[in-house]
């Protein structure tokens, strides 16, 4: 019996580990792959972005997939070289980063820390005002800034099209998010490798 027993053992767990680590990372509790919400079909608009994220929750800087859906959720997918590794998703009153997932407000104050809102990382997503515009100015080339102190802490915020920033100037708390530009797109500059030919 305690034979059967020692040679049992190491088999569950060996069939335990195999069960577990074949699902996929997208794969939701019951094993069946994306969720309705995110399949292809209730996709609105997706955009891909570099992104850099500097919190105490974690740091992060490369290419993101911005998507949103039909339901209201927006998801963030993080990348790291070519692979998804994460994603941040915002529906409702609630948020979710990484794998922690909460209502907005404590969720925020733990990536933003005490100078913070529900909805401060999303308006910082869509480049909307964030703290009801306060300190805002519209500098040179439409570049909107807002600088401004609250609970003791300086907030800088800059946006113009294809680019935001928000850093915590007290903490260093920072989130840059900028367009992806492909660089396959034809400029007008033809690169060549044959040798110039000189004028005598």
């Amino acid at each position: 019996m305690k034979l059967l027993v020692k040679l049992a053992l190491p088999v569950l767990a060996g069939l335990f580990l195999v069960a577990c680590a074949s699902r996929s990372p997208e794969a939701n509790a019951f094993g069946r792959g994306l969720p309705e919400e995110q399949k292809p079909m209730n996709l609105q608009d997706s955009e891909i972005k570099l992104v850099y994220i500097q919190t105490p929750l974690f740091n992060f800087y490369d290419y993101a997939r911005l998507n949103t859906y039909r339901s209201g959720l927006i998801k963030l997918e993080l990348f790291k070289y070519g692979q998804p590794i994460g994603s941040i998703r915002i529906k409702g009153s609630r948020m979710c980063i990484l794998n922690e997932c909460s209502f907005k407000w404590p969720i925020s104050k733990k990536f933003f820390g005490p100078v913070s809102y529900g909805d401060l990382f999303q308006d910082i997503l869509f480049g909307k005002d964030i703290f009801n515009g306060r300190g805002k100015i519209v500098a040179a080339n439409n570049v909107v800034v807002q600088r401004f102190q609250q609970s003791g802490q300086v907030i800088y915020y800059e946006r113009k099209p294809g680019h935001r920033l928000f850093k915590n100037l007290s903490t260093n708390v920072t989130i840059a998010i900028d367009d992806y530009n492909n660089p396959s797109i034809d400029n007008g500059v033809k690169n060549s490798l044959a040798i110039p030919e000189t004028a005598n």
